[in-house]
């Protein structure tokens, strides 16, 4: 019997250290549901930055979602 994806996601951020949109992607998790896994992450929690205040996006971005630019 398989784990359940968020199970699933929460042992391949513990091999992989995927970042929250990462786990959105790939097991097709809600944003609260990947942040939990992050936030619950030993490794992650030596490393982490200090959380900025929510502000105004200037992008108008929503959360989880990946600001694109062109390449050239």
């Amino acid at each position: 019997q398989h784990p359940d994806l968020f199970q699933q996601a929460k042992l391949s951020h513990l091999m992989f250290q995927q970042n929250v949109p990462g786990l959105v992607r790939k097991f097709k998790l809600r944003c609260d549901q990947a942040r939990a896994i992050v936030a619950t992450c030993p490794q992650c929690q030596s490393t982490a930055m200090p959380l900025l205040g929510t502000g105004v996006n200037p992008q108008g971005l929503g959360s989880c979602e990946v600001w694109q630019t062109d390449v050239r």
